[in-house]
């Protein structure tokens, strides 16, 4: 093997390493993960953990009402099950569980709320979506509203696009999440200081002392979306 050979090869092994991959233990934590702390939040099976919320009064930074914002809502993929798997509420979402993947369905919108609240953490989720999908993970969300919305949603009008936290900080560029395809979202939330990654890239990394513990809540606005892979590393 030549040197320029070598290098090519060993370069191919580098990228391969570099680049986050998705799937390979789906729901799953390796030992090592576990020994580090990580804490599975979905099992791929039942909604353990999480239930339904009904979704707040839209409102903006200042607490007032707001007009719903255009292309908010779409059309809902129809529910397999013949009913939602986590218990509903008047108002409330539907979810269920297909091949160990968690989706939101049918009408209307809204949450699915973690039932724990947590203060200092490192969560990374896994979403599956297209790519005008109106979606986002709330993290540090008190009395299950409120919160911060990292966006999933790659347009949205006031321009907290994709990897941006809604109503704190936009984003410096535009990032974009693959459509159709397994992404992931790391999300860091230690103090004051908030880092949002985007398979692997980070898209914010600001300090914001509005909410200091909260809920976890996955958001469902009728675009069909899928999630996995959802676990959680405590900070001190």
């Amino acid at each position: 093997m030549t040197i320029k050979q070598l290098s090519l090869a060993l370069g191919a092994v580098v990228v391969g390493w570099s680049v986050p991959s998705f799937g390979q233990a789906v729901n799953l934590l390796s030992a090592q993960e576990r020994a580090q702390g990580w804490q599975l939040l979905f099992d791929g099976k039942t909604l353990a953990g999480w239930h339904v919320s009904v979704p707040p009064p839209s409102a903006g930074r200042s607490g007032a009402a707001q007009p719903p914002q255009p292309g908010q809502v779409g059309t809902p993929k129809p529910c397999v099950a013949a009913q939602s798997l986590a218990p509903t509420v008047a108002g409330g979402s539907h979810w269920e569980i297909v091949d160990g993947v968690l989706t939101g369905c049918g009408e209307p919108t809204g949450y699915l709320t973690s039932d724990r609240s947590y203060k200092n953490f490192v969560l990374s989720i896994e979403f599956n979506c297209g790519e005008d999908t109106n979606s986002g993970v709330f993290v540090r969300s008190p009395q299950e509203s409120g919160g911060y919305e990292v966006q999933i949603w790659r347009q949205q009008p006031a321009g907290y696009n994709t990897g941006a936290i809604v109503g704190t900080a936009r984003t410096a560029r535009e990032f974009t999440f693959k459509p159709n395809q397994w992404n992931r979202y790391q999300i860091t939330a230690d103090g004051d200081h908030l880092v949002v990654e985007l398979n692997g890239e980070t898209t914010l990394d600001i300090h914001d002392a509005r909410f200091a513990e909260g809920h976890l809540r996955l958001q469902y606005q009728q675009f069909p979306i899928a999630f996995r892979n959802i676990t959680i590393r405590s900070l001190p």
